[in-house]
């Protein structure tokens, strides 16, 4: 029994120094999945820890596939330091905690775009909304402007600028002919039924 108490407890160091969460190891308390402020520290202190570890190995990837290349004489060090910016590396995130993080970031980031919306106009521009609350880059604002633009004229959503029918709240279409109190140059011919008899004047037959 003295034996498994001390494996244990030199287990409970190991992973304490590698930073890996004791409730990964000995399976008592378990993982939260819900939100993010529900996980437990170790799982945040654990993820930004990887984050740091895979940063050092990207640079000693670069450094070891730098070396490779130049002593094959694939390519000279000039032309390394004009491939250096154009490589990167894709690490698989299986974190949970990073997704709720964003999901919960975009919750919030929408939550105070539709309260500044009132303001929009008044106090606000749709710009300073889009910037500073939702945090969208140039790059991401010219390109949901296309995919919006693109996406009104398949019909995929409704055009905001259309007119809409009050009695329906759906927004008009301006092809379809529209019938309202103000007839202007083109008024609509009553039916024969509609019009009134008017009796001859004096003198008239």
């Amino acid at each position: 029994m003295e034996d498994v108490t001390d494996i244990n407890y030199f287990q409970k160091k190991l992973y304490r120094s590698l930073n890996v969460p004791e409730t990964r190891v000995s399976g008592e308390g378990g993982f939260n999945l819900g939100r993010s402020s529900e996980i437990l520290r170790d799982e945040v202190k654990f993820s930004k820890f990887v984050g740091r570890m895979r940063k050092r190995f990207s640079h000693l990837f670069s450094d070891i596939l730098k070396t490779q290349l130049i002593l094959k004489n694939i390519i000279t060090p000039e032309d390394w330091d004009v491939m250096e910016d154009h490589i990167q590396y894709d690490y698989l995130y299986d974190n949970h905690f990073a997704e709720l993080k964003d999901s919960e970031l975009l919750q919030e980031r929408l939550n105070l775009a539709g309260a500044a919306e009132p303001y929009i106009g008044k106090y606000y521009s749709a710009d300073y909304v889009r910037r500073q609350i939702l945090r969208q880059t140039d790059g991401e604002i010219i390109e949901q402007d296309k995919i919006i633009e693109q996406e009104i004229k398949d019909g995929v959503i409704p055009d905001p600028n259309a007119p809409i029918d009050p009695e329906t709240g759906m927004p008009l279409d301006p092809a379809a002919p529209q019938i309202n109190g103000d007839m202007g140059a083109n008024p609509i011919d009553p039916s024969p039924q509609e019009k009134k008899f008017e009796s001859p004047k004096g003198g008239e037959i």
